[in-house]
């Protein structure tokens, strides 16, 4: 084996072993797996998942409010000087005067003493239950309020994966469109070159002008930017799919899927059953519905300032009472008390009237914002509705336009062959087979995203179609 030669196989190896690296590092995507990743990495969903785990945390904090609150304490206090307090002397009034026959220095008694109550040192532990009785329906408004919140958190999540799911199968279908118009102009520019050597060899033996072949010239020029503009699509296509499904920039990657129509069963419903559909599952305004809910709920929450509230109040603790620090369980005395306290709301400074006026706002401007968002929801389902329709139809047309345009140009280039027809014609047939193409591609790619966003406006995106 000659020196040469065992360079071309080193090279050669070397290239294959580049190659196979390259294309084992790429990350082949369908369109289930690019769903999967985007419901993976996104970092708004992670964060409405953490959002649904402390509205539920918050029901339970709800009840709180109603339960019983235990609390235990424990307590030394030392006095470095105790107070004394001055007294009748009480002795001196309840004996009579007679008593100074028999005690002389009765009469120098005197009239107030001054005592000291305590010791230096006051031990005190013990345990307080509270359990409230009545908070003016409070408590049950709270918690009808937190389960709520846990709703609406669980129909916000719903809405950010059915979002997510439309966000990336958009982005998928992006990238097979327009990998498939790559393929369109790439195959269109091979039917111009392969025409150019028609022409070519036409005008070498007299049978062309040379206007035919420029216009063949012009026409294969022509095409080349279009084919570059078409792969640089594709390569941002590409690389917005990255960005949805949260893939490194410089990950390679390409997609594979069938780029086909496919029959839809809300083709057979009316516009009004998918409102009526969009009414009971869009998870948008069953959110709206539960923060008008909440704001209602508000409204209880601030009539009960006005109302009186009821507690029970128990404790049970021991006190020791020195001026050392010799602790013995012996010596604690036991105390053990029970209590039911009124609370009655008089004056607040208007604050409680004030409140309930701004909760009685509050439920208002709620109830004005789901008419909006009502009415601005029929609107979008029917805006969707009509689009796919649009979206069939244009399908139907592009798919019958295709063959035809196919069976023109290959009758366009036999004629021109056999001399029959011009240059002219050949192009023509070439342009329209081409836009043909073109537009049963993208028909397709509107009609699949005309599913997702149908589906999703009706509330019903919850898996790929």
């Amino acid at each position: 084996m000659t020196l040469h030669l065992k360079k071309l196989l080193l090279t050669g190896l070397f290239t294959a072993l580049l190659f196979l690296n390259v294309h084992a590092q790429e990350r082949v995507l369908t369109l289930d797996g690019s769903v999967e990743l985007a419901l993976k990495n996104n970092p708004e969903l992670k964060m409405a998942e953490k959002e649904l785990s402390k509205a539920k945390a918050g029901v339970w904090e709800a009840y709180s409010t109603i339960l019983p609150q235990v609390n235990g304490s424990a307590a030394l206090q030392h006095a470095w000087e105790i107070q004394t307090n001055t007294m009748p002397n009480f002795l001196k009034m309840m004996l009579p005067p007679s008593v100074g026959e028999i005690f002389p220095d009765f009469a120098n008694m005197p009239d107030y003493v001054q005592i000291s109550f305590g010791m230096e040192n006051t031990f005190s532990y013990g345990a307080t239950l509270t359990q409230p009785i009545f908070l003016g329906g409070a408590g049950l408004s709270g918690i009808q309020i937190a389960y709520a919140v846990e709703r609406s958190a669980e129909q916000n999540l719903k809405s950010k994966k059915q979002n997510l799911i439309y966000q990336a199968a958009n982005a998928f279908y992006a990238c097979l469109v327009t990998g498939e118009i790559v393929h369109v102009q790439e195959e269109a520019l091979a039917q111009t070159e392969a025409n150019l050597d028609v022409v070519t060899k036409k005008y070498n033996v007299g049978s062309a002008s040379g206007f035919d072949k420029m216009r063949a010239e012009v026409e294969v020029a022509n095409l080349k930017p279009q084919v570059i503009s078409a792969r640089n699509n594709n390569k941002s296509a590409l690389t917005g799919l990255r960005t949805v499904l949260g893939l490194p920039r410089d990950e390679q990657i390409k997609v594979e899927g069938v780029f086909l129509y496919a029959d839809d069963d809300f083709g057979k419903m009316t516009l009004q059953e998918v409102q009526e559909m969009a009414m009971r599952l869009r998870p948008e305004l069953l959110v709206l519905q539960d923060q008008e809910y909440i704001a209602k709920k508000g409204v209880n929450i601030a009539r009960s300032s006005f109302m009186p509230k009821v507690f029970f109040q128990t404790d049970y603790s021991y006190l020791d009472m020195r001026n050392d620090f010799k602790l013995a369980q012996n010596n604690f005395s036991k105390g053990f008390t029970s209590a039911v306290s009124l609370q009655i709301p008089l004056f607040t400074g208007f604050k409680n009237s004030k409140q309930y006026q701004k909760a009685r706002l509050d439920h208002k401007i709620m109830l004005d914002t789901e008419k909006q968002v009502t009415d601005g929801i029929m609107a979008e389902v029917e805006v969707s509705y009509n689009k796919f329709k649009e979206a069939s139809e244009k399908f139907q047309a592009a798919d019958q336009s295709v063959g035809l345009a196919t069976e023109a140009l290959r009758l366009a280039n036999m004629m021109y062959q056999e001399g029959t027809n011009t240059q002219l014609d050949v192009l023509n047939s070439q342009l329209a087979l081409r836009q043909a193409r073109l537009n049963y591609v993208t028909s397709i790619y509107e009609y699949q995203m005309a599913r997702y966003q149908l589906r999703k406006v009706a509330g019903m995106l919850e898996n790929v179609l």
